[in-house]
């Protein structure tokens, strides 16, 4: 299968290193983010939040550790004769960070397609994608739509509830199991 994955919460642990970084430098507390857009939690314009992203952006980009398992997952599934393509909402700009980042923690990474914002669906059709996981429940949901079945790594910020189509996993290894259901053959 050729499987669609996002990066920040899915590959990359980025939102606790956020969180850290976001409450050092807003002053705040904040435990957990339970809201996708991570300027409500804190309360600062959308322009503010955007502006301390572009400001540290190498930072915040390069110092989170992969999600527990993911490393191994991606490699079990390039094992199975799986294709991975990765599907981020970064900005083509990133792409050198994001290249370095994938080979500093020796993560395989052949295909990175950066959307910058836009919808991961143009690139789910063009790319034939037949898998796609995610953390964004938004991205799962458009996704989902078209046919793709998701997994949605479960997350503070992804706890509505799941429309058809979305698998929410608690952990990578529930991710490799339910993409082994769908492709039996591989086992």
């Amino acid at each position: 299968m050729r499987i669609g994955v996002d990066i920040d919460g899915v590959i990359s642990d980025s939102y606790p290193i956020w969180l850290q970084e976001l409450n050092r430098h807003y002053g705040k507390n904040i435990p957990f983010i339970d809201d996708y857009d991570m300027h409500v939690a804190f309360d600062v314009t959308t322009e503010d939040m955007n502006d301390f992203f572009e400001t540290n952006i190498e930072r915040l980009l390069m110092m989170p550790e992969p999600v527990p398992g993911a490393k191994e997952g991606i490699e079990t599934l390039l094992q199975e004769g799986h294709e991975i393509i990765y599907i981020t909402a970064r900005t083509p700009e990133q792409k050198d960070l994001t290249v370095r980042w994938f080979a500093l923690r020796e993560i395989h990474h052949k295909h990175v397609l950066f959307t910058g914002f836009g919808s991961k669906v143009d690139f789910v059709k063009e790319w034939g994608i037949e898998a796609f996981i995610e953390d964004y429940q938004v991205n799962a949901k458009l996704i989902a739509e078209c046919g793709v079945p998701v997994f949605l790594l479960n997350a503070s910020y992804n706890q509505q509830e799941l429309p058809p189509g979305i698998t929410r996993c608690h952990s990578w290894e529930e991710i490799i199991t339910g993409i082994q259901e769908l492709c039996p053959n591989n086992l």
